[in-house]
This record gives C-alpha cells, structure tokens and sequence, in this order.
C-alpha cells in the first residue's frame, strides 16, 4: 500500500475550492483570530493560510509536502515534519493555531480526540484557534442522487464532487472513516467514461484524473457530522462556534466547511 501524501503536492496547483481556501476564508481566518501581532502554529502546510500571522511554524507529517508545497523558510517562517497527534512543542507556546481540513485528514475519533488535545496543549491561555472544517451532513447523501446531481449539472467542480462521494461513504460509526482509495473507486463505478464525463460538464481530464493520487492509498479520512465536531472540540475548549467561511462548493446537501474557533 502507498501514503497518496508522498505524490499530494503534484496535484496541489490543479486543485481548487473546497479543497483549497478561498481569499475569503483566509480573511475569515485572519478577521475572526486577529492574526497580525501573533505567533502562529500552521497544522499543515497550505500555502493560502502560510502568510497569516506576526510569526509562523508549519509541522505537516509529509516532508514531500513540505518540499513541494511550502514556499520557503525565512527569518520568521519556517516549516518541519511533525506528527499532529504528538506535537514536537512546548506546553503554551503559540497565540493562535491554524489549519485547514485537519479534522477530515484524521482516520478516527479517538484521532480527533488527540488532535483537539494537542492544540489546546500548545495553546496559550486565552488564545484562540481555528480550523476549516468539512462536515458531513446529518443524513448520508445518496451516490445515485450525487450521480444525478452530476448529469444534471449541479455539481459545480470535480473537487466538489470527490467531498460528496466521500461523505457519502463514510462508516456509520463515530470514526465517520473512509479509505481514500474507496473515494477513487466508487467515483469508477459511479463514472466509469471519464472523457464524456468531461465533456458533459466541462471538467478538465486532468482536473478528474486527480483522483488517481488515491489508488493503492491505505490512507483513511474522517467527515464526521458538524454536530460531533462540535461536541468532541467541546471536551477541550469552553467556547466552540461555527463561523462561515465562505460560499463555494459543494453546496447542494453537503453542508459548506466552516471554521470552529474555540
């Protein structure tokens, strides 16, 4: 099996909102935490989110990531390999900590769990942190209704429609997992002549072939329910909310990513 992070940043310049920040969630971010005096830990290395902040430190687990994505360490930023669920960093050492899709590339509750307890670990006292979210909906989609959805034009990007087959085929559980490699092989199943796919909705073969970064990947995603992200951030922090963080896809019956600042 293969970890689909070693090849991710191939991909990076070819995708686009949900799966990348809009201008408009980076000024939500920066708006909602006050980010121009502070020390920022970025979870992950998203370029969009990269310029935030006084001072910044980015711990992402790929180091292939960090090469082919990061735009560069300088005298205030910087950016190492580092486990989110075990963070190589002091008690109390950061003003604000950021990320972006965090809780969805997490395999597990227990996963969560130990994530939301890092960051409030290396959170200063009184500080804040912020992470786009994206949530499942309360009643699972239907893949013939996304299907549908699709030929019908009402799936506004190929991205979008990679989220709504994820989401749709997360476990029942309270993990709300997903092998990433099922996201690639149901999307086969679902459209399996990529080219008229392409030609029914405009979508660029490249932009659909993406998926293929998946293949062989014993990776797992999580999309639990905005409601459980709520109540798992709530066991760490006193003051949980949602916060809009944007309009873009995949709209429909998925409900849009959010930030949860607490």
């Amino acid at each position: 099996m293969t970890n689909h992070w070693d090849n991710y940043h191939r991909h990076w310049k070819l995708l686009d909102a949900p799966l990348r920040p809009t201008a408009k969630t980076v000024g939500i971010f920066d708006r909602e935490l006050d980010l121009g005096n502070a020390d920022v830990l970025l979870l992950g290395v998203t370029p969009e989110l990269a310029v935030l902040g006084r001072s910044m430190l980015a711990i992402d687990q790929s180091a292939t990531m960090i090469s082919g994505v990061w735009a560069g360490d300088n005298a205030s930023r910087r950016a190492m390999a580092g486990n989110w669920l075990s963070l190589p960093l002091e008690r109390a050492s950061f003003d604000a900590i950021i990320g972006d899709g965090c809780l969805s590339a997490v395999d597990s509750k227990a996963a969560r769990n130990l994530l939301f307890s890092e960051i409030a670990r290396v959170l200063k006292p009184g500080r804040h942190a912020a992470i786009r979210v994206f949530a499942r909906p309360e009643t699972a989609d239907d893949l013939h209704s996304i299907e549908a959805s699709v030929l019908a034009g009402g799936v506004e990007n190929f991205h979008a429609l990679k989220w709504r087959i994820a989401m749709a085929c997360t476990t029942d559980d309270g993990d709300f997992t997903i092998k990433v490699r099922t996201i690639r092989d149901t999307f086969d199943s679902l459209f399996p002549d990529r080219e008229g796919l392409a030609a029914r909705t405009g979508w660029s073969m490249t932009s659909i072939n993406t998926v293929d970064v998946y293949a062989g990947s014993d990776i797992s995603y999580s999309f639990a329910t905005l409601a459980m992200l709520i109540d798992e951030a709530s066991t760490w922090f006193r003051d949980v909310r949602v916060v809009p963080s944007g309009s873009y896809p995949p709209g429909g019956t998925v409900p849009p990513a959010g930030a949860w600042i607490a």
